[in-house]
Formats: structure tokens, C-alpha cells, sequence
């Protein structure tokens, strides 16, 4: 009777969360944790619970496959180590903890030689190169570079013949999650936020209004979208996603820019480093609905802390008076009007910083849309028009 109840919990991964784990799957989760295909892709919106289903399916794995090596990759070790520290609370918090070997911040060896490796694909994958893979899960697939999932990871699943998630946030089109997602070979899920029964549609309303119908579709409707008009389509940004992003380097100057928005849009600060002949992007803040004397006061607060060379500030529109308080906190003002003739000169040099890998830019998905959303035309003189798409919340 015991090794039938234990060939249970091995062949029946719900029982195994909700009995070893103390985690009751909803529905829907069920689901994706019963698919034992060797590729699946999870298309999810905001908190449908992916990377606990990640945690689950690792632990499983890993229990249940003696001398087996797993590992969670992210475009940063920060994000991969969300997934990572799931299945150390699941281990912490159960009988598994009896299970384990070893365990460092990245790594947990459990005593059937089995383990879980945590790991950053970086701009090349040189971290995955060598291993040896039985089943990989990809957390945040949209950010990671499409020739590191090809060239660094699928090859470590060759002589395994081993298994492969990638869970993500939809964004643009032109990258390996969204064919992927539209391929007969792979066993495909989307869930949208919605499908979490534990959040109530007057939170998606709130969102709706709060960050715009642009950025809603993409995060909680779990939409991909469409980067052919985009002046900054993510494969131009994603190269310039650093994922050793920190608030000091060695010393460079610092510079900000502030942008009080409007009624559809953020009002928005960025703080840049500037070393050498790069551009290290540093803060990133957009606020709504607070006061724009407060969110100065703020500014004045963090100049204390990077000493701005500049505090560039659109003047266009409600500019005015900001720079007036600006000045009043000491603050080292540049203010300029955004005229069309001038915004046009701004956003082609930074394409043209962007084309060189000159900027370095954050994980940030707030802070990549306002630069995705930016789209563009070409117009009789041979110039551009720039708009946003409906909707979308801004930083320029």
C-alpha cells in the first residue's frame, strides 16, 4: 500500500502539491502542471500564478528524477531567482527539506544527486554554456535573446532528450515565444489575468484606467503586440537590456530628465549615468495622480543622493511653473520646449545610441513600453511624425 501511495504522488503531480507541498493548484493550474509534453509555452498575464507552477514542476522533476539537472533562466539573475526562491520556501516549508544535500543562493543539490540550477542567460548565454540539461524553464522568455534560447539553451536539452517551459509576458511579435506560441509542436496555454479567481475585475478596471488600454492588453490581457510601427521596436531595445543594471558604477556624471506628463499620460523621471561614452540607465519612476509640487519634491530629494549635472524638463504645456519650483529647490534646471522639429532630433539620436549599444537600459516593462510605444511615419519631406499607440502611457 505505501509504494502505491508513493507511485501516486510520483505520477500525479496536483497530489504531489497539494499533499508534499501544502499547495492547492486552481483549476487552471492543474492543467499545465498534469501537461507532461517536453515543449510547453505559457503565454500569462500578471500574477496567474506561473512562476509558483515553475516552482512545483522543478520540485517534482527533481524528487522524482535521481541525478537529473534542472535550471531556471531569466534574462537576469534577479528574475530568475523570483522562480528559484518559490522553491526554496516550497522545500523550507515541507518534508523536502529532508531531501536536500546542499544548498547555496543559486543551487540546491538533493541527496538522490538531483539538483536545481538558478541561472541569467546574459547577452550571449557564456553562463549556460557546458551544461548538461533534463529539463529547463525559461521565466520571462520575451526578454531573452532568441539566438541565446537557440544556440545556448536547446542544445544543453540534446543528449537528455529533456523538457523545456518558457513562461512569459506576451511582447513583441518578432522573437521565438511568439512562434512558439503559434506552432503545432508545442503544447501552448494562455492565461490571462483574469483566470486568477483571486482577482476581482474592479482591480482590472482600476488597471485599465491606471496604466492605459496599450499596456493593459499586454499584461493582463496577455496580448502580443504588433512592433511594426514601433520607432523602438524591442528588437532594437532588448540588446540594451543590462542585466547588472545598479543605482552606483565608478563614478560617472549623472544627469536626469523629468517630463510632467499630462492627463493621459505619466509624469516621468530618469536618471542616467553617463561614463565614458555610455549612458547607464539608472531610475526609472512614472507616477499619476499625485501633485506635480510633490513629485518635484522628490526630484530634489534624490539630487541629494546622484548630484544631477542637468534636470532637463519639457516645458511644453503645464512646464512652466515645474521649472519655477524646480528652480526654488536648487535644482539644476534645463528646461526646453518638445517642438516637432526637435523631438525628432532627440529620438534619432537616441535610435542611432541604441543601434551602437551605447545606452544601457532595465528590465523595466514600464520603462521599455513608454519607448516601444513610441510609433512613427514618414512624412512627405523626407522626416518623421511621431504619435503613441491609443492610449499608452509615455516618457520621452
Amino acid at each position: 500500500m505505501e509504494k502505491e501511495k508513493l507511485k501516486a504522488l510520483k505520477d500525479d503531480p496536483v497530489l504531489f502539491s497539494r499533499l508534499i507541498l501544502k499547495f492547492y493548484p486552481f483549476d487552471y493550474q492543474d492543467r499545465i502542471l498534469e501537461d507532461e509534453s517536453d515543449r510547453l509555452i505559457a503565454i500569462c498575464g500578471r500574477q496567474v500564478g506561473k512562476s509558483t507552477c515553475s516552482a512545483i514542476k522543478l520540485l517534482r522533476f527533481a524528487v522524482t528524477n535521481p541525478k537529473t539537472t534542472s535550471i531556471v533562466v531569466s534574462a537576469t539573475l534577479r528574475q530568475s531567482m523570483e522562480t528559484f526562491n518559490k522553491v526554496l520556501g516550497f522545500i523550507n516549508s515541507s518534508i523536502l527539506r529532508n531531501s536536500v544535500k546542499r544548498m547555496t543562493r543559486t543551487q540546491i543539490i538533493f541527496k538522490n544527486n538531483s539538483r536545481i540550477v538558478c541561472l541569467p542567460s546574459g547577452r550571449y548565454g557564456s553562463t549556460l554554456r557546458g551544461l548538461t540539461v533534463h529539463f529547463a524553464v525559461i521565466d520571462e522568455a520575451s526578454f531573452i535573446y532568441d539566438e541565446v534560447i537557440a544556440n545556448a539553451i536547446f542544445p544543453m536539452l540534446t543528449t537528455t532528450k529533456g523538457k523545456i517551459w518558457m513562461l512569459t509576458t506576451p511582447w513583441d511579435r518578432d522573437h521565438i515565444t511568439y512562434r512558439c506560441f503559434n506552432s503545432k509542436d508545442w503544447s501552448v496555454y494562455h492565461f490571462p489575468s483574469s483566470k486568477n479567481p483571486l482577482i476581482k475585475e474592479e482591480f482590472l478596471d482600476e488597471q485599465r484606467q491606471l496604466i492605459g488600454e496599450e499596456r493593459y492588453r499586454l499584461e493582463y490581457l496577455a496580448e502580443f503586440v504588433d512592433d511594426s510601427r514601433s520607432y523602438f521596436p524591442m528588437t532594437l531595445l532588448r540588446p540594451c537590456i543590462d542585466e547588472c543594471l545598479e543605482e552606483s558604477r565608478l563614478g560617472g556624471e549623472y544627469f536626469a530628465g523629468y517630463d510632467p506628463g499630462g492627463k493621459e499620460s505619466l509624469a516621468a523621471l530618469v536618471v542616467i549615468e553617463r561614463l565614458k561614452d555610455h549612458l547607464y540607465t539608472l531610475y526609472f519612476r512614472g507616477v499619476k495622480d499625485i501633485p506635480y509640487t510633490q513629485f518635484t519634491v522628490e526630484i530634489a530629494d534624490l539630487h541629494k543622493k546622484f548630484r544631477f549635472k542637468s534636470l532637463a524638463i519639457d516645458m511644453t504645456g503645464l512646464g512652466n511653473p515645474i521649472v519655477e519650483h524646480a528652480r526654488e529647490l536648487d535644482l539644476p534646471v534645463d528646461g526646453f520646449n518638445l517642438t516637432q522639429k526637435f523631438r525628432e532630433e532627440l529620438l534619432s539620436n537616441l535610435r542611432i545610441l541604441f543601434e551602437q549599444r551605447k545606452v544601457s537600459l532595465p528590465q523595466d516593462t514600464q520603462f521599455l513600453g513608454s519607448l516601444n510605444c513610441i510609433e512613427y511615419e514618414r512624412t512627405r519631406t523626407g522626416g518623421y511624425h511621431f504619435s503613441h499607440r491609443q492610449e499608452c502611457l509615455r516618457i520621452l
